[in-house]
C-alpha cells in the first residue's frame, strides 16, 4: 500500500514538533508494510533535520528534478506580512497563493508514487491537495494545534478545502467539540501523538550537585514564553542556589532570543539559565531533568511534555495552555497554574523544595503516558488507514 505524508512547509534543519512526528510516522508506517513516501517545501536545499527511512522517497516540492525550482518572491513575502498587520486570514490567504505555484510539482508527486492515501500535516498542505488538485486520492487532515487556534484567523477556503477529507484526526478529545465550531463536518477521530520513552527513568529525586529545570521547546515568545520560566525561577534564585534552569530548542527567533537574553541579564542569572540550543540526545537531558517546566500558551500534543512525564518527570503548566491542561493531573503528577511568573513561581518551588514529592508526582507521571505508547497509537493510525481505504472516502 503507497502511503503519501505531505507538510508542505520548511523543513532542512528544522526541528519542530510536527516535522519529529512525520519523521517517526515514516518509519513506523514502513514497519507495517507501507511504502512511504514524503513530500515536503524548502526554498533552501539540503537535509531534515529527523531522518527518513533509507528506502523512503522525499520529495522537496520546490526543488523537484526536472521542473523549475519554486520561489516565494520578496514583494509576496512582503506583502504577506503587511496584510498580516490588519489580517491574518489574509495574511494566511497570501501564503497560499504562493504555495500554489507549487501545484505542477505536487500534481508530479501524485503521479510519481501513485498514493492509496495521502496524510496531511497542516491546513494549507490539505487545501492544496483537495481545492488546488482536486486530488480523489482520500486525504486524512491532521490538525495539530488547538482548533481555536488554527481557524480563528483562517481563510474560509481552507476551512471548506478540509471539509472534504476523508478524516480529520484531532490531538485531544476536546479538540473535536472546538473543530466542529468552525467546521461542517462529522468524521473526526481522536489520535494522539506516540510518545517515544527513552530506555531510562530519570532520577527527579536523587541528591545532585545541581539540580536542573529544563524547558524544551522552539525559542519563541507568542507559544512557549520562555521568558515566563525566567522571571518564575528570577523570584526563586536567591532561595535555591543549586538549582539552574536549561532551555533547549532552536533560537531561529532572533528577536524574541534577544529579549530573553536580556531578560536573563537583568535578572542577574546569567551562569544560572542558560541557551543550550537543540539535540539529538534528549537521553542525557532527562537524566540531568528534576523538573520539567512548560509556561506555554496553547500546545496541540506536547513531544516534549509528554516524553518528560514519560521518563518520569514531574511537570509544571499552565491551567489555560490547550493540552497541557489535559496532560498535567495537577497535584498528582505536576502542578497546572494560573497566569503569570508568580503563580508559576510557587509551584516550582513546591517541587524545588520537595525530593520526595518529585519522585513521587514522576513516578505517577510515567504511569499517565503509558495510553500514548508507540505500538498503540501507531496501530490506531494503521486501522484508520485501513478503515478509510475499506469505506471508499
Amino acid at each position: 500500500m503507497n502511503l503519501l505524508l505531505a507538510d508542505l512547509h520548511k523543513f532542512v534543519g528544522y526541528s519542530g514538533g510536527i516535522e519529529h512526528v512525520l519523521s517517526r510516522m515514516a518509519f513506523a508506517m514502513k514497519e507495517k508494510g507501507y511504502h512511504v513516501s514524503v513530500v515536503m517545501a524548502d526554498e533552501k536545499e539540503g537535509s531534515s533535520f529527523y531522518p527518513f527511512p533509507e528506502d523512503c522517497h522525499f520529495y522537496n516540492l520546490f526543488h523537484m528534478a526536472g521542473l523549475k525550482p519554486v520561489r516565494m518572491s520578496s514583494l509576496g513575502k512582503g506583502l504577506r506580512e503587511i496584510t498580516r498587520l490588519f489580517s491574518k486570514a489574509g495574511a494566511r490567504e497570501r501564503n497560499y497563493r504562493m504555495l500554489s505555484a507549487a501545484e505542477p510539482q505536487l500534481e508530479r508527486v501524485l503521479a510519481l508514487e501513485k498514493p492509496d492515501v495521502i496524510i496531511s500535516f497542516r491546513e494549507p498542505t490539505g487545501r492544496l491537495l483537495l481545492e488546488g488538485l482536486d486530488t480523489k486520492v482520500p486525504v486524512i487532515s491532521m490538525l495539530h494545534n488547538d482548533p481555536d487556534e488554527i481557524f480563528a484567523h483562517a481563510p474560509s477556503g481552507e476551512m471548506r478545502a478540509l471539509e472534504k477529507s476523508a478524516r480529520i484526526q484531532a490531538l485531544m478529545p476536546s479538540f473535536i467539540e472546538k473543530a466542529e465550531k468552525y467546521l461542517r463536518y462529522d468524521r473526526f477521530v481522536y489520535i494522539p501523538n506516540a510518545v517515544s520513552i527513552p530506555a531510562i527513568s530519570a532520577q527527579p529525586g536523587s541528591a545532585r550537585k545541581v539540580h536542573t529545570i529544563t524547558n524544551v521547546g522552539r525559542i519563541t515568545g507568542r507559544t512557549k514564553r520562555q521568558h515566563l520560566l525566567v522571571e518564575a525561577f528570577g523570584l526563586l534564585a536567591k532561595d535555591f542556589p543549586d538549582w539552574q534552569v536549561n532551555l533547549w530548542g532552536d533560537t531561529y527567533d532572533k528577536t524574541y532570543v534577544t529579549t530573553l537574553k536580556g531578560i536573563i541579564k537583568k535578572q542577574g542569572l546569567e551562569g544560572r539559565v542558560h541557551l543550550r540550543g537543540t539535540t539529538r540526545d534528549m537521553a542525557s537531558v532527562w537524566k540531568e531533568t528534576d523538573i520539567f517546566a512548560f509556561p506555554s500558551h496553547h500546545e496541540g500534543f506536547p513531544l516534549a511534555l509528554t516524553e518528560a512525564m514519560g521518563v518520569g518527570i514531574p511537570a509544571v503548566g499552565y491551567r489555560s495552555c490547550p493540552a497541557v491542561n489535559e496532560l498535567i493531573h495537577d497535584g498528582e503528577d505536576g502542578y497546572l497554574t494560573d497566569d503569570g511568573a508568580a503563580p508559576f513561581a510557587e509551584a516550582l518551588r513546591k517541587l524545588m523544595e520537595d525530593a520526595d514529592r518529585r519522585t513521587a508526582f514522576g513516578k505517577r507521571a510515567k504511569e499517565h503516558m503509558k495510553p500514548f505508547a508507540p505500538e498503540v497509537v501507531w496501530d490506531e493510525w494503521d486501522q484508520l488507514i485501513r478503515e478509510v481505504l475499506r469505506s471508499g472516502d
